[in-house]
Parts: structure tokens; sequence; C-alpha cells
């Protein structure tokens, strides 16, 4: 896991061939304001989802992961908290799903917890379950994109 602010995300490059290209589409998508929906980037390699929502409790919001996928979660107004924790610490609470790459976890006891607030983001790998977009300290619209790059 990895969390910062998008003003240092040049820091990140070279961690994924595909990370340059995807904080490019995070910040052009902040700048012409994207309105919600999915975005294809570089096919099934890399893509992205322009969100908005309500923060969620924690009852509401699902632990999960991905097998195939590293998320870059970004806040782009509002603020939410995030938890994770590593796939050890946690038990699968229902079948992986191969088309939309994803299987959910049960809460573990030795998660941690991020806040984001515009600007920053958290970049997710497959050993990184996480739980996102809980309510920080009070429910509020938090708009975010997740980009999705292929492993």
């Amino acid at each position: 896991m990895i969390f910062d602010n998008v003003k240092n995300c040049s820091l990140y490059y070279g961690l994924h061939k595909n990370f340059e290209k995807a904080f490019d589409f995070i910040k052009k998508a902040v700048a012409e304001n994207l309105p919600v929906g999915k975005y294809e980037i570089d096919g099934t390699d890399l893509y992205a989802s322009v969100q908005e929502y309500l923060s969620k409790d924690m009852e509401t919001a699902k632990n999960e992961g991905h097998r195939n996928y590293i998320d870059i979660q970004f806040v782009i107004s509002g603020t939410e908290k995030i938890l994770v924790e590593d796939i050890s610490s946690s038990s699968i609470k229902s079948e992986y799903n191969d088309i939309k790459d994803v299987e959910f976890y049960f809460d573990g006891e030795n998660a941690c917890s991020l806040v984001l607030e515009g600007g920053d983001f958290a970049i997710l790998f497959p050993h990184d379950i996480h739980k996102p977009g809980l309510t920080y300290k009070t429910q509020e619209n938090v708009k975010k994109i997740v980009v999705k790059v292929k492993i």
C-alpha cells in the first residue's frame, strides 16, 4: 500500500509501466471535471471509474480484494476513510468473481486507517485488502476516481 498526495505521484512512476498513464488520466479527469462513468485508458490493461457517493458506515461498506489489478483510489473532493490490511490477516467471505476481479473478505483485526481528502490517493496491491468509502468524522459526499492497473 502507498498513501500520498497527487503532487508526489511522479515518485511512483517507476513501480509499474502504466502508473504514469494512470496519473495523467487522473490529472486530466480533475482538470476537465469528468462526469461519473467508466473510462478506457488502455483497453483492459488500464481503465478508470469516476464515482460520486455518500460515505458509508462500517456495516454498509465491503472489505474487498483483487487478484489481477492494482487499485489507485484518488479522492477529488470530500473526505473518506479506507481501512487496509494484509490479505493474510483476513478470511474470504464470498467466492472470487473473475469477471469483476473481486472477492470480499471478513473484517480482520489488523487494519490500518487511511484518511483521504481531495488530492490524496492510495495505491492498493493484490495483498492489500481494503474497505473504501467509509465516513471519517461526518457523512459527506465524495467524488473519487478508481484506476484499475493490470498487473
